[in-house]
């Protein structure tokens, strides 16, 4: 009972099409046109929009290139804009250009990276690193940009073993990157790729962002419980990451490398 009906469907279709067909070829067939929609938008990389996964920079105005970041990336990242989004890492310390000259950073920048060329000492390289950083602390009480960033710890607290983190999370990172320099990337808005962020021919700037890939979003490991893998399960170098994570996002925003904001997402 149910088949009738589509046998009268389909008879009916055919007739219908018939019909119409010899309409159409009376009044003459037009030929079939097909319109030219475009290539279509292109894919975020392609367009030099950050894509999903990469991490954005950019370089706030009138400021210096950091030594420790690629020439090539610094040349090629856009200048920071209050639309840029809270996610990007700013790049950039010191004052150039129009808006005048810093000595004080820039002297800042120079004892910070003798520390960094002499902090993987095992005997004394800690010393020059909390010397370092007591330095970064006082300049950073001065600087609206940097003052938010200064860990708030009691008198009571111990200085934290950075020589001890870095030396070990670095001889980790390098083997289980393959031996890899580059720590972290970022994406390359005009070569549309991700690129090393910092300067590979830089030890000392490599040296502290060691530790710094296991302790942010950025870099192969690129998240936190990653940093007792890089301490190889070491209780007492892992109690240093907690100890010390402030102080190297203090002293790379420093160096002129401002990790975003605690708090704020990035995809």
């Amino acid at each position: 009972m149910g088949i009738v009906p589509h046998r009268c469907v389909a008879a009916l279709s055919v007739s219908c099409l018939l019909a119409l067909s010899a309409t159409v070829g009376a009044a003459g067939c037009a030929s079939t046109e097909y319109v030219n929609e475009g290539p279509g938008q292109p894919t975020p990389r392609a367009s030099g929009s950050l894509p999903p996964g990469s991490v954005g920079v950019c370089k706030q105005p009138f400021t210096k290139r950091p030594p420790i970041v690629s020439e090539e990336l610094w040349a090629h990242a856009k200048v920071c804009t209050p639309r840029t989004p809270a996610s990007y890492i700013r790049l950039g310390y010191a004052k150039d250009g129009s808006a005048g000259a810093d000595p004080e950073a820039e002297q800042l920048v120079e004892r910070v990276l003798a520390a960094l060329a002499e902090g993987t000492d095992p005997d004394d390289g800690n010393n020059k690193m909390t010397s370092a950083i007591r330095a970064v602390r006082a300049y950073a009480a001065k600087r609206d940009e940097l003052r938010a960033r200064i860990v708030r710890e009691s008198p009571a607290e111990r200085a934290c073993d950075v020589t001890y983190l870095l030396n070990t999370t670095s001889a980790a990172r390098s083997k289980l990157s393959g031996g890899d320099a580059c720590t972290a990337e970022v994406f390359d808005p005009e070569a549309r790729a991700d690129r090393c962020l910092f300067d590979t021919k830089r030890p000392e700037g490599l040296w502290l962002s060691s530790g710094w890939s296991c302790m942010t979003f950025t870099g192969a490991l690129g998240n936190e419980a990653s940093c007792h893998q890089l301490c190889g399960y070491d209780d007492y170098c892992t109690r240093q990451v907690y100890c010390a994570a402030g102080d190297v996002n203090l002293l790379l925003c420093a160096l002129g490398v401002c990790l975003p904001e605690p708090g704020v997402k990035v995809d």
